[in-house]
């Protein structure tokens, strides 16, 4: 008998497991085309697009509290991107840009995750700088790879619906432009 209820036990376990998986499966959900998503904000008034790295300069601080204080201080449409203040920074080609785009507005998930766990670790070293013609910094989204949360700088503006793999498609992107730490490095 106790053998049947620890089978039973098991099998129920896996078949949440199995539901939990699917639920949060991370799909192609929207089909906005390149030229619907390049008319919302903040793609809509940028003219270039920065993503940068940020390591923190004082010992002793935690990870990301630096960047954190440096965005946060940012005057938003009157500050001039200063490529200077970054350890590494790259600005994205119109073919990332319609990736960068297409990830943030087409990719969901396939139903809301059963489960969705808390992280408390946020660290970020990395964000996405979005530009006007003048080199003035319009939006931003700050972005802790580490345990995948972000903060932006406009309410109307997000990374979308959360998930996963999403998190992985925007690190492609940082990798193929160049941009290591807080990628494929952390110190």
């Amino acid at each position: 008998m106790k053998k049947l209820f620890f089978l039973f036990l098991l099998l129920a376990q896996n078949s949440v497991s199995q539901i939990e998986f699917q639920n949060g499966k991370c799909i192609r959900k929207n089909t906005f085309s390149e030229k619907e998503r390049s008319s919302f904000f903040p793609f809509s008034e940028a003219s270039q697009i920065k993503i940068i790295s940020f390591k923190d300069k004082v010992k002793d601080v935690m990870p990301g509290t630096e960047l954190i204080r440096h965005i946060e201080s940012i005057k938003i449409g009157k500050e001039v991107f200063n490529e200077k203040l970054y350890d590494e920074t790259a600005t994205l080609t119109p073919e990332q840009t319609n990736q960068l785009s297409d990830i943030i507005f087409n990719f969901s998930y396939t139903k809301l995750p059963l489960e969705d766990s808390e992280v408390y670790c946020y660290n970020p070293r990395n964000a996405i700088f979005f530009l006007d013609a003048e080199n003035h910094i319009m939006a931003y989204i700050e972005i802790c790879f580490g345990c995948n949360k972000y903060r932006t700088s406009d309410k109307q503006f997000s990374l979308g619906d959360f998930c996963n793999e999403k998190y992985d498609m925007l690190k492609a992107i940082f990798e193929k432009s160049g941009i290591k730490y807080g990628i494929s490095v952390i110190e």
